[in-house]
């Protein structure tokens, strides 16, 4: 079935999973970031004050997450969904207000938890409970709402912070927010989108992993490690992209440029991952993403011309796109999906404590006068570490079809 024809016959499951994944934007870094220079002027905060209160409420977003993305389980996911778009009002509803330190720290703790985390995680965990044998092509379609994000809200809130202001701006999210909730929550009930996956989720229960029983897998940690170098990595490199441009002696309008390379690729290979995990699984697939990005970090650590500008953001857009369906699906495959919204919720949490990490880390190297190919050659040798970690659960699901055929 191609993907027109699938998208004919499950139109309004796939549609909410977009819309999820689209409005996760409000909470995602790449929009924050607009709000960041007219957010310190005002406030007049440095930008290490800054980078400490946004790193800090990242974190703790991310344990949050770790706690309430269980519900996702268990709670209707109508109201799950509803509670966490309210979230997202009020979050941003009080950075739009904030006059102090503490209330930028609550704002953006919202902000990260309700858009990064949760919204992406409902999309996720209810497109991989409803769909089996087609779930790849599920996820990467859903997953396509990231790059829409990507390419959509920066140049409508770029218009709204220079016309109106940041505070009117936020505003503006927290008025979409809450205009979607009984949007959002009609249409799940109209296509019974709540109870789709309940099938699913009474089959064998005793054959399901629970959150307790990670710890004591091999196969977690090598799944945690890998989904989590390249947010790793990527955060780090494009949080000081500045310092790259200056040490490749680029200049910022040929990043700039090339990110449209960048969002393109990661929309193209969403959507081509979709289908190769429908043919291969998930796991076959999954040291494929790292070598790509691997790749990548060769081309910007060894090449300074312009066209290895242009590659480098091209494979990782690449990278990026396949991963997405298939670190999910992975999960799905190895875990079964009664738990996954706790089980995802883990390595969400995880994935999100790196993107705090490696901007401050990255930020050490820089600071200590050390040039940036000790970052892209250092990130290299961590992601070629995970290639054969990686591979081995390759090898390990090739044993697992065979026994299964």
């Amino acid at each position: 079935m191609n993907y027109l024809s699938f998208f004919r016959k499950n139109p309004g499951v796939l549609v909410i999973g977009f819309m999820l994944t689209f409005f996760s934007s409000f909470g995602q870094t790449f929009l924050i970031s607009l709000f960041v220079p007219d957010i310190m002027k005002e406030l007049a905060m440095s930008k290490s004050t800054f980078g400490s209160v946004y790193g800090a409420a990242t974190i703790l977003s991310s344990m949050t997450l770790a706690y309430v993305g269980k519900y996702a389980d268990t709670m209707d996911i109508r109201k799950y969904t509803a509670a966490t778009l309210l979230l997202l009002a009020v979050s941003s509803a009080v950075i739009a207000v904030s006059v102090n330190i503490v209330l930028v720290f609550v704002g953006f703790w919202g902000l990260r938890l309700a858009g990064q985390g949760l919204m992406s995680h409902i999309s996720s965990t209810s497109i991989s409970k409803i769909f089996k044998s087609e779930r790849g092509s599920a996820l990467s379609i859903t997953s396509l709402g990231f790059a829409a994000g990507e390419m959509i809200f920066p140049v409508i809130a770029g218009i709204l912070i220079l016309y109106s202001g940041w505070r009117f701006s936020m505003f503006v999210n927290t008025i979409t927010a809450l205009l979607l909730i009984p949007v959002i929550y009609i249409f799940m009930t109209k296509v019974a989108f709540h109870k789709t996956g309940e099938t699913n989720i009474r089959k064998a229960r005793s054959q399901e992993f629970s959150r307790k029983d990670l710890l004591g897998d091999l196969n977690f940690y090598i799944i945690a490690l890998c989904s989590s170098v390249i947010p790793f990595v990527v955060t780090g490199l494009f949080f000081h992209q500045g310092a790259l441009a200056q040490f490749k002696e680029w200049p910022m309008t040929l990043l700039a440029t090339c990110m449209t390379g960048y969002a393109s690729a990661r929309a193209v290979f969403s959507i081509v991952g979709g289908r190769l995990i429908d043919r291969f699984s998930a796991r076959v697939l999954f040291p494929v993403f790292l070598m790509i990005f691997g790749l990548a970090l060769l081309t910007v650590t060894f090449f300074a011309c312009p066209m290895a500008a242009a590659i480098y953001l091209f494979l990782t857009g690449t990278a990026i796109g396949i991963s997405g369906p298939v670190k999910t699906a992975v999960l799905a495959e190895y875990y079964g999906t009664e738990n996954i919204g706790g089980i995802r919720s883990l390595f969400s949490t995880l994935m999100v404590l790196c993107t705090a990490v490696s901007p401050a880390l990255f930020g050490l190297v820089l600071d200590n006068d050390l040039p940036f190919t000790y970052i892209t050659g250092g990130s290299f040798i961590l992601v070629a570490f995970c290639i054969g970690a990686g591979y081995r659960l390759s090898i390990a699901s090739e044993s697992f079809l065979g026994s299964e055929a």
